[in-house]
């Protein structure tokens, strides 16, 4: 059996226990409870959020003993909380959709040329680019960016035109075709119109022995040519269709200037659309001297009107005249004085003229 005293030590020890973390339990008259110390709550939070603090923990109950002062237990400490998750990285932009390419509208084709004047040929305008629309990509930063929209655009022809290859070869007689100017076109031989005429006649355009007419007189200004040459060209009621010519350039030689070669050129125009005349090639002069463009002061003069007589040329729509601009063709060897053709300058010349008589048509 066990003591009374035994018995009551145990039942004091098992009290002590008890109290652990709650309250410090005083002995009898000079004992104090230490407070119990709470753990710290978890600080593990979700990643991109802190953690939640753990709870404090309790303070210790306070024990009454006899005598004895009340102990206040100490709280538990919180733990930080968890490291949050890396910020999300932001979407990458959508690229840019590029617009839709429209094909360009094809240019009427232009009828062939009754009688009268040839009408101008059909023009045609590229269309624009269609539209199209690229889509922005997910994520902050994305963009959409539109395409242009746009049609296609039609040509539409002109009335009366031609195109090279349609016209109706072996209608056109020699005599209908008249060469007009100074000593460029005059002097013998004519290499020029040699040139035109053999190609003429390969492409059936000219009778084997048919020619041109000339009535270019060498060493003659623009007032002449206007005058005199017109009437020869026309007397005797002499049929004339088409003119190819120059002028001005004798002008420039005798005085360094053509102040009224533009008007004058206007007026003769006129006369030529009176008496029925279809068609006009005025010839820009080539660069004068040898090797061309050494004579600066005849090129300063031509340079200075010559602008003058193409818009008069390109103005006029009766007759139409086609302005035809010889520098690009004339080399080093075309002329052995700075003025007239060689056989050489004669070939470039005539060709270039040829090229334009086929694309518009005129005297096949």
């Amino acid at each position: 059996m066990i003591s009374s005293q035994n018995r009551w030590l145990g039942i004091l020890f098992a009290a002590g226990l008890a109290g652990y973390g709650l309250g410090g339990c005083a002995s009898e008259g000079n004992s104090e409870g230490t407070g119990g110390s709470g753990p710290g709550g978890a600080g593990n939070g979700p990643a991109g959020a802190p953690g939640h603090g753990g709870t404090p923990g309790l303070g210790g109950s306070t024990s009454s003993g006899n005598g004895g002062s009340t102990v206040t237990g100490t709280g538990g400490s919180t733990p930080s909380g968890g490291t949050g998750g890396p910020a999300g990285s932001p979407g990458a932009g959508g690229s840019v959709g590029n617009g839709g390419s429209g094909p360009a509208g094809a240019g009427g084709t232009p009828s062939n040329g009754g009688s009268g004047p040839a009408g101008a040929g059909g023009s045609h305008t590229a269309g624009a680019g269609g539209s199209g629309t690229g889509t922005g990509g997910s994520g902050r930063g994305g963009a959409t960016a539109t395409g242009g929209g746009g049609t296609a655009g039609s040509g539409k022809g002109g009335a009366g035109g031609s195109t090279p290859g349609t016209c109706q070869k072996g209608t056109t007689k020699g005599s209908d075709v008249v060469i007009m100017g100074e000593s460029f076109y005059a002097i013998s031989p004519q290499y020029i119109q040699n040139r035109i005429q053999d190609n003429a006649r390969k492409a059936g355009s000219l009778g084997a022995s048919d020619k041109y007419r000339n009535v270019a007189v060498s060493g003659q200004n623009m007032n002449y040519i206007a005058t005199t040459e017109w009437t020869n060209a026309t007397q005797g009621g002499a049929t004339t269709k088409w003119i190819i010519m120059d002028g001005g350039g004798i002008d420039c030689l005798s005085g360094n200037s053509c102040p009224t070669c533009m008007s004058t050129f206007k007026t003769l125009l006129g006369k030529m659309a009176t008496a029925g005349v279809q068609e006009v090639i005025y010839t820009r002069y080539p660069e004068t001297g040898a090797p061309p463009g050494s004579n600066s002061s005849l090129k300063m003069c031509l340079d200075g009107f010559q602008p003058g007589m193409q818009q008069v040329c390109e103005g006029s729509t009766a007759p139409k005249c086609h302005w035809v601009d010889l520098r690009p063709v004339w080399v080093t060897g075309d002329t052995t004085d700075g003025l007239h053709p060689t056989q050489s300058g004669g070939d470039h010349v005539g060709d270039l003229i040829w090229s334009e008589m086929v694309k518009e048509c005129f005297a096949q």
